[in-house]
């Protein structure tokens, strides 16, 4: 089985649909992927840059990211690490209007069991339950 990763670029011409040679490429690379077993992995550093480019390039607001890598995350043939951290993360930026980064990292510590964190935004962080917010 060939294991390879998909690019950030990959996935928003799939989803933004903006040039249409490319957008069907990327579709007819997910159907290959699950008809000739091929390991796509979506790795943690193109969700926050997929959120990023959507947020700050395609002006969408925070419920439709939150729709739009929701279905990413559900995309058959596409493996995504720190899935669950991802969802939580999801949840909480979208109903709680923190920033996706900072969703992310304190999910992705709570995930590993660090519930403290350090921090001089501590608005953000004070609306993720579970963490213990300190000033250094």
């Amino acid at each position: 089985m060939l294991k390879s990763f998909i690019d950030t670029s990959v996935i928003l011409r799939l989803l933004v649909k903006d040039d249409d040679l490319k957008s069907k490429a990327c579709e007819n690379l997910l159907k290959q992927a699950r008809h000739e077993g091929i390991s796509l992995n979506l790795l943690p550093v193109a969700i926050l840059e997929i959120v990023w480019v959507m947020e700050k390039i395609y002006k969408f607001n925070k419920s439709t990211i939150r729709e739009i890598v929701e279905a990413l995350l559900n995309t058959p043939g596409l493996r995504v690490e720190m899935e669950e951290v991802f969802r939580r993360a999801l949840k909480t930026y979208a109903e709680k209007n923190i920033k996706f980064g900072d969703a992310v990292m304190g999910h992705w510590g709570l995930a590993k069991d660090i519930a403290a964190v350090y921090t001089y935004d501590e608005k953000d962080f004070k609306r993720i339950e579970g963490l213990d917010v300190r000033r250094p």
